[in-house]
């Protein structure tokens, strides 16, 4: 877990999720597997990122990070990007 190719596979892979979520907004995808998937990633992603701001400020802030790069990479990659940063992985 202190590997960073670790890390950044798992946030290439929420930025993949990331795009699934767009790709279903603009082409939905009616019915079977792939709907439900959609939904549950849509979401996830779109629930529970916002959520990771209250546990990704303080550590940002304790970083000395702007409140804006703390919002932009939290949104975009959730805890792939803070949980290393705290862990000391990523200096950001």
């Amino acid at each position: 877990m202190k590997k960073r190719v670790f890390w950044k596979g798992l946030m290439a892979g929420s930025v993949a999720g990331w795009l699934f979520v767009f790709w279903g907004c603009f082409f939905p995808f009616h019915g079977g597997m792939m709907r439900i998937l959609w939904w549950g990633v849509m979401l996830g992603w779109t629930i529970l990122h916002p959520l990771e701001l209250a546990v990704s400020i303080p550590i940002g802030k304790q970083k000395g990070l702007m409140p804006q790069h703390i919002l932009v990479k939290t949104i975009l990659f959730g805890f792939t990007w803070w949980l290393p940063l705290k862990l000391g992985v990523f200096e950001d």
